[in-house]
């Protein structure tokens, strides 16, 4: 196992377009996308909302909101490199993590609209600054309309990988609509048990979605390709391990193991910290301890990985992005 740096990095300068005309994404819809975001059934949530009308219960409409891009450098090693992931990090959430890091975006909504013009100049942008990859941060809930993007860039020869970095509550068949366009996928497998997601999450089917998900994605992409020490394709499988939450880790390594053998790159995150709602949970209101962060990484052991990373453990608010207002 290769040691991981902090995955929330530190605070770098951030590159945002001029949005002072305020363009919508409808602009640059597809009817596809459109007919998709009618009747919203994107999310395994499948609230059904007309989102061009109204938010569905992620908190998006019809618009891309996006908050930052820029780089960073504090991914994994094969994804950061010595240039940096070319980070875009996208407004609200499939999901309601009580503890998540990141929720003035994910919860509040915090960005701005952008077109497809606009998703397709960042990564181009990102590209030119000598990105390794452009590294899309919970998107989910754009799927159609940042696949058009996709396409739109790799025409005007965007050549880098492009990476999906998601909560891995997503469907098969909105992950489908990635199918050529995504070279890595980097889920972070959060849950194993219905009452651990429903309690922190608020959702009761987290794990059975996340494995058809991740299965989808490592048909899409196979098994992780490294080139020179960077990432190129593949799947890479984040667990974050939470507070008196060490055996659901060693149950999801099975899985993996079982299911997409031994050689899946694994990421065992230590970063935890209670922050937002993590108050509300006094066994989650703490750090994780350092020997649990260590009985985690022994399962890797024990169950026969060969590939990933581990971390330090401990991290704090200074490593949180500073989003924009």
């Amino acid at each position: 196992m290769v040691p991981l740096p902090i995955v929330i990095g530190i605070d770098l300068p951030s590159f945002r377009l001029d949005v002072s005309n305020h363009c919508s994404t409808m602009s640059g819809m597809t009817s596809e996308a459109a007919t998709l975001l009618t009747h919203c059934t994107l999310c395994p949530r499948e609230c059904g909302t007309d989102r061009i009308v109204s938010p569905g219960l992620c908190g998006a409409t019809g618009e891309v909101m996006v908050n930052i891009y820029r780089l960073h450098h504090w991914e994994e090693p094969v994804l950061s490199g010595t240039r940096g992931s070319g980070t875009i990090f996208f407004s609200n959430c499939t999901m309601r993590c009580a503890y998540c890091q990141n929720w003035r975006i994910s919860h509040e909504g915090r960005g701005n609209p952008r077109t497809l013009d606009d998703l397709c100049a960042m990564m181009l942008n990102l590209q030119a600054q000598g990105a390794h990859n452009v590294n899309l941060v919970s998107a989910s809930q754009y799927t159609p309309l940042v696949a058009e993007a996709i396409r739109m860039a790799r025409e005007r020869e965007l050549e880098i990988p492009v990476l999906w970095n998601s909560n891995a509550y997503e469907k098969p068949e909105t992950l489908r609509l990635l199918d050529g366009l995504v070279d890595i996928y980097l889920p972070d497998f959060r849950y194993w048990d219905s009452e651990t997601a429903e309690r922190y999450s608020g959702i009761l089917d987290y794990a059975e979605w996340a494995r058809r998900a991740i299965l989808e994605m490592h048909r899409q992409a196979g098994r992780c390709v490294i080139q020179d020490g960077i990432a190129r394709k593949g799947l890479i499988i984040r667990l974050l391990v939470l507070p008196g939450q060490v055996a659901p880790i060693r149950d999801i390594l099975k899985w993996i193991r079982d299911a997409l053998g031994a050689e899946t790159w694994i990421s065992l995150m230590g970063q935890y910290y209670p922050v937002h709602r993590s108050k509300e949970f006094p066994e989650i209101n703490r750090q994780i301890k350092k020997k649990e962060y260590e009985q985690c990484a022994g399962y890797l052991d024990d169950l026969g990985f060969e590939n990933g990373f581990i971390q330090e453990v401990g991290s704090c608010a200074d490593y949180t992005p500073e989003f924009a207002d």
